[in-house]
């Protein structure tokens, strides 16, 4: 259970009354951390920052691995690997993100010679990416490194404590059943 635990000040019938701060705790504790004070309101917040760490760590470790490709551009790579070659829109829907940034990702990734898209005879409007030689060899490098990535992961999800992998999936299916913004309308009328 999460308590939001007010530091300031509080307003009650009009005028300011001082709180009393909470007792002091260690540094490295949540409670020091202003967001984590807000409460579970804020949990795209966390989960921003936990995966904004995470990206950041692989972009300083992949290069030491030789894996150059950004690290938020991986898993469109093992699709191609994995699927062969596909439109923009298949890569969006396969990987559950918006057809923007796959298009974003496609065009850094072709960039470094990793993939090559070219339209589709058959549709124009259709664009079809495939990895390259240079690719293909990025991706050897990349799933080496994933056999670390993993370890490194799974060390930190067992830092959360047991099950929060399978909270985590069964919190984003939960989100594709009823969308997040339907569970705030409901909520709010």
């Amino acid at each position: 259970m999460f308590t939001y635990i007010p530091v300031r000040v509080n307003r009650v019938d009009g005028r300011r009354r001082s709180m009393k701060p909470p007792a002091r705790v260690k540094p490295d504790h949540p409670m020091d951390d202003y967001i984590a004070r807000q409460g579970p309101a804020f949990l795209a917040h966390l989960l921003r920052r936990l995966s904004d760490e995470l990206i950041q760590g692989a972009a300083l470790w992949y290069p030491a691995v030789g894996v150059t490709a950004p690290p938020r551009t991986i898993s469109t790579l093992i699709a191609l690997d994995d699927l062969g070659p596909l439109g923009v829109t298949e890569l969006a829907a396969l990987l559950r993100q918006s057809h923007p940034l796959v298009i974003t990702w496609i065009r850094e990734l072709t960039s470094l010679s990793f993939v090559a898209a070219k339209g589709d005879p058959k549709d124009r409007r259709r664009s079809v990416v495939r990895l390259t030689a240079r690719g293909k060899a990025e991706v050897r490098r990349v799933r080496e490194a994933l056999v670390v990535m993993e370890q490194a992961s799974m060390r930190l999800l067992d830092q959360g404590g047991k099950g929060v992998l399978a909270s985590l999936w069964r919190m984003e299916g939960a989100c594709r059943d009823v969308p997040f913004a339907e569970r705030l309308q409901r909520l709010s009328n």
